[in-house]
């Protein structure tokens, strides 16, 4: 990910000049400095920030890093600090991070960057202009483990229902380490084959409940509890008078609405093993239709631009520290969720990564 914000920032030249890269291994640094010919290369970062002064700091570091990067360029004074997701691996931490950048006015954005995405964007108009009328539920699918790639399903399951607070959470998870992926000709499990990734433990699936304080209910599914076909950022969104489906991160179509008016698409597996709405031979009888958007964009690209404008003119940012905080701690919740075998609300009181205190307790 380091790399592909440096390309991103290349492309905008009138808003940022990538003047230095950090990385512990010195000769992948060399290498991304020269393809992009980036300056200065360190492999220290408090001697980048003394020496550089930098403007903006991007943190594309394991995920047990962030806050501590974070925090480190909020306090040398940095104007600007995206940060990649996770935001954090425990809630203090996160906390830590909205509350210093706050405090120095230091910009702080996370890199969730389906928010700004044509799709999602195309879809938030539509639910805000009551095309299926009031939102009564948003269920969503990810592979993955639910810190690393579950907080951009919850962040963008946040984003359609309006950025509402959670009145309480329900989770549940399971982690078994010696899990190997089935080998089925097509598994859509993705397991825990060490347990840890990214500088974290991690579990096998998860799924949880959460209730919104406008009554909207997000349900989730992720790693191998997914739903076969249905692989990677899978949001459906019920309404009192109609569905919006965003069926995966393919290119377009993959945004799908069903109505009154109806649609010559209906659900199926495809060739490739996805389920998503497919265009019915006699092109007349179905339930989905697809949604039209614009073209396909950079998102990172489109996410710097505005940051660009948020440090220059204070303009607010979709991607906010505050935003992903609000979907952080629920994350956090689920796992707690998972640990005390209750429904929690809100806020959460664990500050502490309740996966981490799950395995102390085996020991």
């Amino acid at each position: 990910m380091g790399e592909g914000h440096v390309s991103a920032l290349c492309t905008l030249p009138d808003s940022y000049q990538v003047i230095a890269i950090c990385d512990l291994d010195l000769t992948r640094a060399q290498e991304i400095a020269e393809q992009y010919q980036v300056p200065a290369v360190y492999t220290d970062y408090s001697t980048l920030l003394e020496q550089e002064r930098p403007d903006v700091v991007v943190i594309a570091t394991p995920n047990s890093s962030h806050a501590v990067y974070t925090l480190q360029a909020a306090e040398a004074g940095v104007r600007g600090i995206c940060c990649e997701k996770p935001m954090a691996v425990n809630l203090k931490d996160a906390r830590a991070m909205v509350q210093v950048c706050a405090q120095q006015q230091t910009p702080l954005i996370i890199n969730h960057q389906r928010r700004v995405g044509a799709d999602l964007l195309a879809a938030r108009r539509l639910l805000d202009d009551g095309a299926i009328g009031q939102i009564r539920n948003i269920r969503g699918i990810c592979a993955g483990d639910l810190l690393s790639d579950g907080t951009h399903l919850l962040d963008s399951m946040l984003w359609l229902a309006g950025d509402i607070d959670a009145n309480w959470v329900f989770g549940q998870i399971h982690r078994e380490v010696s899990l190997e992926e089935t080998g089925a000709e097509h598994s859509n499990a993705f397991t825990a084959r060490a347990g840890y990734r990214f500088g974290h433990p991690i579990e096998n699936g998860g799924m949880a409940i959460v209730e919104l304080q406008n009554g909207i209910r997000l349900e989730l599914l992720t790693g191998d509890l997914i739903e076969n076909g249905r692989i990677y950022q899978d949001y459906e969104v019920t309404g009192t008078h109609g569905r919006l489906w965003r069926s995966d991160d393919a290119s377009a179509p993959n945004l799908f609405i069903e109505d009154q008016q109806g649609g010559s698409w209906d659900a199926r597996l495809n060739e490739s093993w996805r389920y998503k709405p497919e265009p019915n031979a006699d092109n007349v009888s179905g339930l989905w239709r697809p949604v039209e958007t614009q073209e396909p964009y950079n998102q990172i690209v489109e996410s710097y631009c505005r940051f660009a404008q948020t440090i220059h003119r204070g303009a607010d940012h979709p991607m906010s520290g505050v935003h992903a905080l609000r979907g952080f701690e629920i994350l956090m919740a689920i796992y707690e969720s998972a640990r005390l075998h209750s429904k929690l609300t809100l806020p959460l009181q664990q500050e502490q990564f309740p996966l981490e205190l799950m395995l102390t307790e085996k020991e």
